[in-house]
């Protein structure tokens, strides 16, 4: 495995810029549709502004896709190949230069909803009313054409409007992709569950697994505590670290991933309180703990409680204190819990609900979320009926308008975790007759969200390729030249520890746990104890002493914690120290 190319290719989140060659430089096949589709409709190689219809972007606003030969009515057996295919680009990024396959998906998608027509399907589209509980300025950007004059949108930059047809080439594609990613893993994650909240339970033990705790950013942003790391569920992913919101956030998404409802809880009265996230099942709403990494337990520690029985039986929340840390939350405030349904503005959008209306099979992604019926549902489970009507959670809102009002501190938050993802390297093909160049570590993530673990193609070979030798990382250094070696060195010794931490992980959940101890212990805590993955090894390994029966090690590594998931760590520190020995 040779690393090649540039190291500090930054990973890329948007299309590039219109490219000025020229359609004919392009060497584009103008065949109208069928041709387009017979063709795959491939870009050029080294034409990187151009996307397979010459649709060009600036900043947030999608030009029209240009159509070439587009007869007046595509049949629908072409309409669903433009869907397929842009759907399965969007699962195996980790086959494709990132850019054009983004401008590939782009221009499938407008020419599929310029075919349609808007509206489209059975269901005539309507604004969720819950838009309106958002403060204007998270939701003044998205407003409908015919209100966006009204309100003004204070001179902010104009995104695609809720009612739009017509996709947004960075932000659309972006939430797809993301889509993409979270069903792909609700399906693998999810096991052989079938109880729903088994189901459930499988789910959050993936999140708080695969998302290392972190503070930042926090649930409700201040002037001292502005957060930066205000990343979309892609980024979130891709990173592998995720503070509570965030992993709340996730765990809601992969639950509607699955056909469940999920919705956040929060408390207090005229200023209300994001507290964790519940899924709904049976008319009652079960509680899970993102920061603590827990499902709140039920009596007895079995099971896992309910709203009602929480609100009812104050020992349920009682048991989350510590001797110096209450619970912050008791049966009193739960009383008149209210609901917040997580939603963006894309799954709110007509043109996700078009394609909702459109997909199935394997295609099949649950794009659009119907907010004011699950939060009534979501009501409905709650003591008292809930504390009042629901509202939209503001976070992942919040999330948006901060990656456009504070876009540097975002990007540079960014760059720092996700950087490494644009590491290429050449890999030997079977046999070693050609070489092909890969990015191990982004095509590891995509897989193992895919479930694809073994084989040639499977992700634990792929982290395996992220582990360079340390000779070969002299060698990429010793090429760089100096003002870069450094930053090159940090970038691939980055790499190597989010390979291995990974791959401890993994191993961890296949229940391995003599190998899982090797990369946790020997190759992560030891060799960088300092490291960013130390505190997440660390609980991780306490899961492996578990799994071994070693539960006076488990112990003492809990008691060690010092995340913010630390009361979840003590708290299942002193329940392993009350079974018998």
């Amino acid at each position: 495995m040779k690393p090649v190319g540039k190291p500090l290719a930054q990973f890329r989140e948007t299309l590039p810029a219109q490219c000025g060659r020229g359609r004919s430089a392009c060497r584009w096949s103008v065949l109208g549709w069928l041709g387009w589709i017979v063709l795959g409709g491939i870009p050029c190689a080294g034409c990187t502004g151009c996307g397979p219809s010459g649709a060009a972007t600036r900043g947030n606003v999608s030009a029209p896709a240009t159509t070439v030969g587009l007869p007046p009515a595509m049949p629908q057996a072409v309409l669903d190949k433009l869907l397929e295919g842009a759907m399965s680009v969007l699962g195996h990024l980790d086959n494709y230069d990132e850019a054009l396959a983004r401008a590939q998906v782009f221009d499938r998608l407008n020419q599929w909803s310029h075919a349609v027509g808007v509206p489209a399907g059975s269901q005539e589209w309507r604004i969720d009313p819950l838009i309106e509980t958002l403060p204007l300025e998270l939701r003044e950007s998205y407003l409908l054409e015919q209100d966006a004059s009204v309100h003004g949108a204070s001179g902010s930059v104009r995104l695609q409007p809720l009612d739009s047809g017509v996709f947004d080439a960075s932000a659309d594609v972006t939430a797809l992709r993301d889509q993409r990613w979270l069903a792909d893993i609700a399906a693998y994650a999810r096991g052989d569950a079938i109880d729903d909240i088994d189901v459930a339970k499988n789910i959050f033990d993936w999140t708080i697994r695969s998302l290392a705790i972190s503070s930042d950013p926090p649930m409700v942003p201040t002037a001292t505590n502005p957060g930066s790391r205000w990343f979309l569920p892609g980024e979130i992913l891709l990173s592998g670290r995720a503070s509570g919101p965030q992993r709340a956030w996730i765990f809601l998404e992969l639950v509607r991933h699955a056909g469940l409802d999920g919705v956040m809880l929060a408390t207090g009265d005229a200023t209300l309180q994001p507290w964790i996230p519940a899924v709904l099942s049976g008319g009652e709403a079960y509680l899970f703990e993102p920061t603590y990494g827990m499902p709140i337990p039920g009596p007895r520690g079995e099971g896992v409680a309910t709203a009602r029985l929480a609100a009812s039986d104050p020992s349920i929340l009682r048991g989350l204190s510590l001797p110096d840390r209450p619970y912050p939350v008791q049966a009193a405030d739960i009383a008149g819990l209210s609901v917040l349904v997580a939603a963006t503005p894309e799954s709110l959008s007509r043109r996700m609900q078009m394609l909702d209306e459109h997909l199935a099979g394997g295609m099949q992604i649950n794009l659009a979320v119907a907010a004011t019926p699950l939060g009534q549902r979501a009501c409905s489970a709650l003591p008292g009926n809930g504390g009042g009507s629901p509202k939209l959670w503001e976070f992942p809102w919040e999330v948006l308008r901060r990656r456009r009002t504070d876009a540097a501190t975002v990007n540079a938050a960014i760059g720092r975790e996700l950087a490494v993802m644009g590491v290429t390297m050449q890999q030997s093909a079977v046999g070693g007759q050609s070489r092909r160049v890969v990015r191990p570590l982004y095509a590891a993530r995509l897989r193992e969200f895919r479930g694809e673990l073994d084989g040639a193609d499977g992700a634990k070979l792929s982290y395996l390729l992220a582990r360079p030798a340390n000779a070969a990382i002299a060698e990429a250094v010793k090429q760089a030249p100096p003002p870069q070696a450094d930053a090159i060195q940090r970038l691939y010794e980055q790499m190597k520890q989010d390979a291995t931490y990974w791959l401890g992980s993994l191993t961890l959940a296949e229940k391995d746990y003599e190998t899982a101890a090797d990369y946790l212990d020997r190759m992560t805590l030891q060799a960088a104890p300092d490291g960013r993955w130390a505190d997440a090894a660390r609980t991780h390994l306490a899961r492996v002493w578990i799994g071994m029966g070693r539960n006076a090690k488990a112990i003492e590594l809990l008691r060690e914690d010092p995340s913010p998931q630390r009361f979840g760590s003590r708290l299942l520190a002193d329940s392993l120290e009350k079974k018998p020995r």
